[in-house]
């Protein structure tokens, strides 16, 4: 078994692992920063986004009480964590233009990595943002003295008299300690461990469409629970609900986004039966769905009005996505469409009476503005819906987890 000693041991190579890397070697430790993949620049989540940057759904750079109430007011937070976070937000921001993150602004409030060329779309969307982003990282790292080892996977963490002094990680068959005064784990979350999805989520969770890297397997919080963490929060994760046709066809994620559909129509069963409101959005509605008994069972149920809306309202003038609208008739999308709901049951093979008998029940409250006492309530701007009506099977996609090891406003545990 080789050793290396340094200041600070950091593992995994996405936006996170190298912002702390920088930051700290830029004051002068002596950092190494980790990645279990083969790529220069990691090989995680980064590398697939879209670009957004946004903080708990707000513009980064809003002012620290803003950010710190809007995160606060979802109930499950822990105050000094959000503190430290929220006071943080614009000085991150500011922090990665000077170091060579190029970012824009096309609408108010609105930051984005910039793109230096198009989008691949498919097989596999793609777009450079992130890699540019983590390039300019990984200069400046180097820059400064950081010393970037990939192919090392860390499995435990060293754990000696009370304190973390480091990792052990393979190279293949070797063994290799790295030890530190700090140890930074930033290894994103557990979308792509099956097991932990499983246990964390929902019984029947990994059913859904894996819509990130496949390198987050959970390592970064299975080494910390190992040595006493306490785990928080592991239920929620971010996502959206793309075509069922995504589980076997991968031009179907993460692209085209069907929130207008999820917002403006109502989500039904196997049975026909509504389950959620769907007025809280596509991201609650996919956690709600994942945990649910039949993850791949669920239909959106919405009118012409709302098909004919998406040719404009998935669209976006910077990451210039498909809209759903032709993109889902065009490439045989799992949507259906027919001139009466008992048409529609059908074609999708959903009890008939059962959804006419739901579809009457949503509009006539709806009309009656009584929404809210539904068996299921529907808050949002639905509106009654019409023939000729479409159906689309959809799935729960995972993107990244949240929650993870409880840390205080300094991120240690």
């Amino acid at each position: 078994m080789s050793a290396i000693s340094c200041d600070m041991v950091v593992v995994g190579a996405g936006i996170a692992g190298f912002s702390a890397a920088v930051r700290a070697a830029e004051m002068g430790a002596a950092v190494v920063l980790l990645d279990k993949s083969a790529g220069p620049l990691g090989d995680g989540n980064t590398l697939m986004t879209s670009g957004s940057f946004r903080a708990g759904g707000r513009n980064p750079r809003s002012q620290p009480s803003e950010l710190y109430q809007s995160v606060m007011a979802e109930g499950v937070a822990y105050p000094d964590l959000v503190k430290g976070w929220a006071e943080n937000c614009g000085h991150a921001v500011e922090w990665l233009v000077h170091c060579g993150v190029t970012l824009s602004e096309p609408t108010p409030g609105r930051i984005w990595l910039e793109p230096g060329s198009a989008i691949c779309f498919a097989p596999v969307y793609k777009k450079d943002v992130g890699t540019r982003a983590l390039a300019a990282l990984k200069a400046r790292f180097e820059q400064f003295g950081g010393r970037y080892r990939n192919n090392l996977k860390a499995v435990r963490l060293i754990h000696e008299h009370n304190h973390i002094c480091g990792v052990i990680a393979l190279k293949g068959n070797e063994i290799v300690e790295f030890r530190g005064a700090s140890t930074i784990l930033s290894t994103g979350g557990f979308s792509a461990n099956k097991e932990m999805v499983r246990r964390y989520i929902g019984k029947n969770a990994d059913q859904c469409k894996l819509r990130g890297s496949k390198r987050c397997t959970g390592d970064g919080l299975r080494m910390a629970l190992e040595v006493g963490a306490k785990a928080v929060n592991l239920q929620y994760f971010y996502g959206h609900l793309p075509s069922r046709k995504a589980l076997t066809d991968d031009r179907f994620w993460p692209y085209p986004r069907l929130d207008s559909f999820v917002d403006e129509g109502m989500l039904v069963d196997r049975n026909g039966n509504r389950f959620v409101d769907e007025g809280r959005g596509d991201v609650a509605v996919a956690n709600e769905l994942a945990r649910s008994t039949d993850v791949t069972g669920a239909t959106l149920i919405f009118n012409h009005a709302t098909w004919e809306g998406a040719k404009d309202a998935a669209q976006d003038s910077n990451s210039k996505t498909p809209a759903p609208n032709p993109w889902l008739s065009d490439n045989d999308g799992a949507l259906y469409c027919h001139k009466s709901i008992a048409g529609l049951a059908e074609a999708i093979g959903i009890n008939s009476e059962n959804l006419a008998a739901t579809l009457g029940q949503y509009n006539r409250a709806l009309q009656s503005n009584t929404s809210g006492l539904l068996a299921v309530p529907r808050t949002g701007k639905a509106r009654p819906l019409r023939a000729p009506f479409y159906g689309l099977r959809v799935v729960p996609g995972i993107t990244f987890t949240m929650g993870g090891v409880l840390v205080n406003g300094r991120c240690q545990f």
